[in-house]
């Protein structure tokens, strides 16, 4: 089972992303696998289509239980957020031609 969340802002997609992986075992839920794309998608019907959506899909898959993995592309893109990034692995996506390589979004550790 899967599911599809659209942000205007990355940070907010970020935060959440982190808040539902932490707080899934404890409402009874499996452990979640989750990816996050900044990019365009186009709108239609209700959904959401494009590339962006496809890598997304591609990036949650190689997720481990409780891992929320982004692009680097995503993490150049996001700014300023409330988040830290740690290079995770370099992995091949099906569409996309060269590797690439993801970051395991983690909490912004406040010194």
């Amino acid at each position: 089972m899967g599911g599809l969340f659209y942000f205007e802002d990355a940070s907010a997609a970020f935060a959440a992303a982190l808040e539902m992986s932490e707080r899934a075992p404890a409402a009874g839920l499996p452990p979640t696998h989750i990816g996050i794309q900044v990019g365009a998608v186009v709108f239609r019907d209700g959904d959401v289509y494009g590339r962006t959506v496809n890598i997304v899909s591609r990036i949650a898959d190689h997720a481990e239980a409780g891992e929320v993995l982004t692009s680097r592309g995503s993490v150049d893109r996001t700014g300023d957020a409330e988040v830290s990034f740690e290079e995770a692995r370099t992995a091949e996506l099906r569409g996309v031609a060269a590797p690439v390589t993801l970051y395991r979004v983690l909490p912004k550790i406040i010194k």
